[in-house]
């Protein structure tokens, strides 16, 4: 069984998170090689705003990605690898920055400057401790 947090599994989080980091790609990918454009992807941004269930939108996204040439769809985590480099685990004051609303498992790592805002709500992503 998959893991929980705040209602969305671990799987639907971790896709969310890829949508997030590479939405402009995908949305170019699906102008351009779906047969829908970008609808899908409206969808679940729609979905997501709304609080609404997104899995079925992610699904919906991930066979229009691969019916467009995409190898791996929105599910292919173990593909892409999520593990952080140059975190040092032992390290406590080590900060993250992570969805502000907890539905995907994004990810950002401080620079110093504002932080990136969440491409769904807009809101700031929000720092905890690792």
């Amino acid at each position: 069984m998959a893991e929980q947090h705040s209602g969305v599994d671990t799987r639907v989080r971790e896709a969310i998170a890829h949508v997030c980091g590479r939405m402009e790609r995908i949305r170019a990918d699906l102008e351009t090689y779906a047969s829908e454009g970008a609808a899908p992807l409206e969808r679940l941004l729609a979905d997501l705003r709304a609080g609404e269930d997104p899995a079925p939108a992610l699904d919906a996204l991930h066979e229009a990605l691969l019916a467009a040439g995409d190898a791996v769809g929105v599910h292919g985590g173990a593909a892409r690898g999520m593990t952080p480099l140059g975190v040092d685990p032992a390290l406590p004051d080590e900060r993250v920055l992570l969805c502000p609303t907890r539905q995907c498992s994004r990810h950002a790592w401080p620079d110093g400057s504002d932080a990136p805002r969440c491409r769904v709500s807009g809101r700031p992503l929000r720092g905890e401790r690792l």
